[in-house]
Parts: structure tokens; sequence; C-alpha cells
């Protein structure tokens, strides 16, 4: 991933983007502690990947629902068609028996 830092005097801003948006971690320095702009940057980039892998996640768990409301509908719809399947097959019978009958008859 490519990440761009932005240092302030007790700040450090680390921006990524994730599905063409940017996202931001964040950290600041406690007024009781001494800065250290590495140890910011690290806080900073994993908050952001972070946020980065929330984001992945939701995307992973909504695309997963939409695989399996397809899986369910194919499901169904093979249902449909094995009844349908079926059904034309008995009337094929039945009419090509009342075919020959007829046939027969005459």
């Amino acid at each position: 991933m490519r990440y761009n830092y932005y240092v302030t005097d007790s700040k450090v801003i680390c921006v990524s983007s994730y599905a063409g948006k940017a996202v931001r971690g964040i950290s600041k320095c406690d007024p009781k502690d001494t800065f250290n702009v590495e140890k910011g940057k690290d806080l900073a980039q994993t908050r952001c990947d972070f946020k980065i892998s929330e984001k992945r996640l939701k995307r992973a768990n909504q695309r997963y629902n939409e695989a399996c409301d397809l899986v369910d509908e194919a499901v169904a719809y093979k249902a449909r068609m094995a009844n349908y399947q079926d059904e034309s097959l008995a009337e094929y019978h039945a009419l090509k028996k009342k075919l020959a009958d007829l046939e027969a008859s005459m």
C-alpha cells in the first residue's frame, strides 16, 4: 500500500486509499509524553490499516451475502425447472398413450 504522512508538532496523520477513497489514521501525542515521529507514524499507519481492514471485511461480508442470495435463487429456480420438466414429461407420456390408443381404435 501507498501511504502519505503529515506530521505536526504532536500529531501524525497517515493517509492511504481503499476502493478509490481516502482513509486516514491519526496518532496524537499525549502532553505527558515525548513526541516520537517514528512511533507516531507506526501508530497512525496501523490505525489506517485497521480502518481499511474493517472496510474490506464489510465489503467481503456484503459480497458473500450477495453470493448466498444468488445461490438460493438458483436452487429455487432449479427446483421450479425440475417440476416443469416432470410435468412436461408426464404430459408427453399421457398424450403419447392417448394418441396411440386413438390411432389403434381407428
